[in-house]
């Protein structure tokens, strides 16, 4: 067994802790259950019907599921056959996952019912994919039980720290999601910075909460539990109303969440009155307000570290830590092994408080964007990433971020870029016009609302135009409200302007979101 020092890929982790404990619990979730040794066990099984399907190094295997033990079981054992990890978010449409596989050349699907049943309209289109695996009889063309129970050999394919170890979809300003490359290495890297900075013991229980397609729910609630030796607890979905149930049941020292889990748990039924198993939350993908951190922190005694990462930065780059001080509106102090930095619109490093974009650099940044050398180029320049994000430092080194890629809208912790919805309005026939905006919400942060405008001669019913967006976009990128206009504001050189209506729309939404 290879010392923690010598670990080069993620297998060798699960490997490593499967021979210095194989009977500590690993993984719960509803009446199943894992320890260290029978979840390796189990994943080399896969691992080896995977091969026997023709799954080999380097080849992209995609899993659209929701949160399940068989996205774990799914995840390792990719990774054990070489292959690499194509997660897909799974409220998608089929013609949004059937870009993320044709684009990721996917060899292969595991996937359920549900899932096949959404990219099925797609499949003869999907010119790299050679099987559907399903978690459920009848749907696929071989299901993961059947993999499993094939008995063929462990592969063992050679892998090297560098190699890739997950391709994440991250939407891009483009219209069309850009592949973050993350190699085994960076996974690595970034788990180990994050261990270092959690209170957690070997046998402690982590909260799985958040969804297994994002980078924080695979480093923060596995990889990261991996590391140290902690127990992980999945939840079977959020519900404030039984949140604290959970809690009582699950008994976890953590969680990672976003600031509309923190708000809904706020004023959820069932808080404990004299403390509970929970000691720390890490929070993040959206900014979380002075005013939230505090009332959470203050009702329940429950620490709330606050933090900054990208999926482009694997996930951790900076964090309020838990021992020593903590800034309330901060996104805190870069992790260890990562440099942190505020660049001027002229290039130049800011001088603390002076604003300007946030750039990270460390060995835990992407290798870059699948088939996009032009989008790597500009977000990756002098070893540097470009976040996008608008900051400053202050005095103490501590980061805060005043603004975002304008664009952008954080609907309830997730991104959602405003072109890939303009994009869909734009196939409507009767759309001349559309600029998607981001309104103010008081729970999820931000609402999405689309101004359209009509071709001359046609008539544009909002209704009807929902219902043709709907078919076509995930659930949570859809806009809330659609806003008819004659035409709208433009600038000087005839683009259209989005400054004048969140200028118009801010003050109302927020009065509607006071409602």
């Amino acid at each position: 067994m290879k010392p923690a020092s010598e670990l080069r890929t993620l297998p060798d982790l699960l490997r490593w802790q499967s021979g210095r404990d194989p009977d500590r619990p690993f993984l719960r979730y509803l009446d199943r259950s894992y320890t260290y040794g029978s979840f390796d066990a189990r994943t080399d099984e896969l691992a080896g019907g995977l091969a026997e399907l023709g799954v080999g190094a380097g080849d992209v295997v995609s899993v659209f599921l929701p949160n399940c033990l068989e996205f774990l079981e799914a995840w390792w054992a990719i990774l054990k056959a070489g292959a690499v990890l194509g997660p897909i978010n799974p409220a998608y449409t089929g013609v949004e996952a059937g870009y993320v596989i044709d684009h990721s050349e996917a060899v292969a699907l595991v996937t359920d019912a549900r899932g096949a049943g959404v990219i099925a309209s797609e499949r003869d289109g999907l010119q790299h994919l050679h099987n559907v695996i399903s978690i459920e009889q009848g749907a696929g063309d071989v299901t993961l039980n059947e993999l499993g129970s094939r008995g063929a050999p462990t592969p063992d394919p050679v892998r090297e720290p560098n190699d890739l170890a997950a391709i994440l979809y991250t939407s891009g300003t483009t219209g069309k999601p850009k592949g973050a490359m993350l190699t085994h290495t960076n996974e690595l890297v970034n788990a180990t910075q994050g261990a270092e900075l959690v209170p957690l013991g070997p046998g402690e229980r982590v909260g799985m909460l958040l969804p297994l397609f994002h980078a924080n729910a695979q480093v923060v609630t596995c990889v990261i539990p991996m590391m140290i030796g902690c127990e992980v607890v999945m939840w079977e979905r959020f519900s404030a109303s039984k949140f604290w149930d959970t809690v009582r049941e699950l008994e976890p020292a953590t969680i990672s969440a976003v600031p509309t889990i923190l708000a809904a748990v706020l004023s959820a039924p069932g808080a404990p009155e004299g403390g509970s198993s929970l000691r720390y939350v890490i929070c993040g993908a959206a900014p979380l307000s002075v005013e939230m951190l505090n009332a959470f922190q203050d009702r329940f005694g429950i620490r709330i570290l606050e933090g900054f990462g990208m999926t482009e930065t694997t996930c951790i780059s900076s964090i309020n830590p838990y021992y020593g001080d903590r800034k309330a509106g901060s996104i805190g102090l870069p992790v260890r092994g990562q440099q942190m930095q505020i660049v001027t619109e002229a290039g130049s490093v800011a001088a603390p408080g002076e604003y300007g974009e946030i750039t990270i650099r460390g060995a835990n940044v992407m290798a870059g964007y699948l088939k996009n050398e032009e989008a790597t180029a500009d977000s990756i320049r002098d070893g540097w990433l470009h976040s996008g994000d608008i900051g400053y430092m202050d005095e103490d080194g501590y980061f805060f971020i005043v603004d975002r890629t304008k664009d952008m809208i954080i609907r309830g912790g997730e991104n959602i870029y405003p072109r890939e919805i303009e994009e869909v309005i734009y196939e409507h026939g009767s759309v001349l016009e559309v600029a998607v905006i981001g309104v103010p919400h008081e729970f999820r942060g931000e609402e999405v609302l689309a101004v359209v405008a009509a071709r001359p001669g046609a008539e544009l019913d909002a209704d009807e135009l929902s219902e043709f967006v709907a078919a076509r976009l995930a659930k949570y990128k859809l806009p809330r409200e659609y806003v008819v206009r004659e035409e709208l504001p433009k600038t000087p050189t005839g683009k259209i302007s989005k400054g004048p209506l969140r200028d118009e729309f801010g003050n109302i939404w927020t009065a509607k979101a006071a409602t």
